[in-house]
């Protein structure tokens, strides 16, 4: 089934692509800040779950090799048999599905709601999903092609958002650290570690690399960018904003909105939007690509493409459907919700799949001795 996509990737490529998925996180809503009353211990919060994120992420490539060439739609079938491994194969392309629709509304959201509050919501929905589904249709090569590309420029745009504002910064405003206690850090890492679970989608993408045993490393440069890329970000945007961080709808949108450069320019808005644009265009094709994979590997289609559109389709109606509002993209994006998503199908469904490999090769071992 692995011929289904005939493309192969590189191992930065792999690493853009992970960087660009978690950094939409970051972009544009942020929940980790906005969803939670962590303020200005969100860096904490950040740095922690990186930690979590880098042994989850290895587990999840320690699996992915004991079955090289093969998806997790694939192996899950391997280890749990063919109905079980199929049931657990449907609940991660609906994960797909519902992630590529996530990141389609809320990319469309915030244009409506900083630049063209006129135009309709679905006018940004169709438009995103077609352009993703049309980059998906060609492959994952020429998707990690223009994730490369991606990749670059919103490291360069990032990077001014975050030493633009250092004139602003009050580091007074870190403190004090844990005022609040322990508890609203914990949820800000734990629901930091569930969105990091969205990279589940590696799973899709390692069987293509053209060096399938440099996943491990590359996952480890990928978290520890990510991270701490998020972690800088969350300390600029304590230490300019303060108290009111946590009230900010859109946290990097707010951040260049403050960036003057003496008298030359001022309010660079253009800075995140283009970065969100990006990233999320990235993600989101991502996502889509992982679910027409999975649905073809699911019922053993023998090809991909003709399903870029019917799958681009669903997922705008998905994106349109299941989210009418940025109320329900906020109530969304807490832990009771997506945090418990995240953990049943990133977290404890690899660990579950491991295990059971694990016995199922010790029971192997057994059998051949036996004989």
């Amino acid at each position: 089934m692995a011929d289904l996509e005939g493309g192969r990737i590189s191992s930065r490529q792999f690493l853009a692509l992970l960087v660009l998925a978690r950094l939409v996180a970051m972009l544009i809503d942020c929940p980790t800040i906005s969803g939670t009353s962590v303020d200005n211990d969100a860096w904490i919060a950040i740095a922690l779950s990186t930690l979590l994120a880098l042994a989850w992420g290895l587990l999840v490539v320690r699996l992915s090799s004991m079955f090289p060439g093969m998806t997790i739609i694939e192996y899950s079938q391997v280890i749990l048999g063919p109905w079980l491994g199929r049931i657990v194969g449907l609940m991660l392309i609906v994960f797909f599905l519902h992630q590529s629709a996530y990141t389609a509304h809320i990319g469309s959201a915030a244009y409506v709601s900083t630049i063209m509050p006129e135009t309709p919501l679905w006018v940004f929905v169709v438009m995103l999903t077609f352009l993703c589904a049309n980059s998906a249709r060609n492959g994952l090569e020429v998707l990690a092609r223009a994730g490369s590309v991606s990749f670059g420029i919103t490291l360069v745009l990032l990077g001014l958002l975050l030493v633009f504002p250092l004139g602003l910064m009050d580091l007074g405003n870190l403190l004090p650290t844990m005022a609040q206690g322990w508890l609203p850090v914990q949820d800000a890492m734990l629901l930091s570690f569930a969105i990091f679970g969205e990279l589940v989608v590696m799973t899709m993408m390692i069987p293509y690399m053209d060096r399938p045993q440099e996943a491990g490393k590359m996952v480890v440069y990928a978290f520890l960018l990510a991270g701490f890329l998020f972690t800088w970000f969350a300390t600029v945007l304590a230490a300019v904003f303060g108290p009111i961080m946590s009230t900010l709808i859109m946290p990097a949108f707010s951040l260049g909105r403050v960036i003057r450069i003496s008298s030359v320019a001022e309010r660079l808005e253009v800075i995140p939007l283009v970065a969100w644009t990006l990233s999320a265009g990235v993600k989101q094709a991502l996502f889509l690509w992982a679910a027409m994979l999975g649905i073809a590997q699911w019922f053993r289609l023998s090809e991909l493409r003709v399903l870029a559109y019917p799958v681009g389709a669903l997922v705008g109606a998905l994106a349109l459907w299941v989210f009418r509002s940025t109320i329900d993209l906020s109530s969304f994006s807490t832990l009771p919700r997506f945090g418990a998503i995240s953990f049943l199908v990133t977290v404890a469904t690899p660990l579950f799949l491991y295990m059971m490999a694990l016995i199922r090769r010790m029971a192997e071992r057994l059998v051949k001795r036996g004989g």
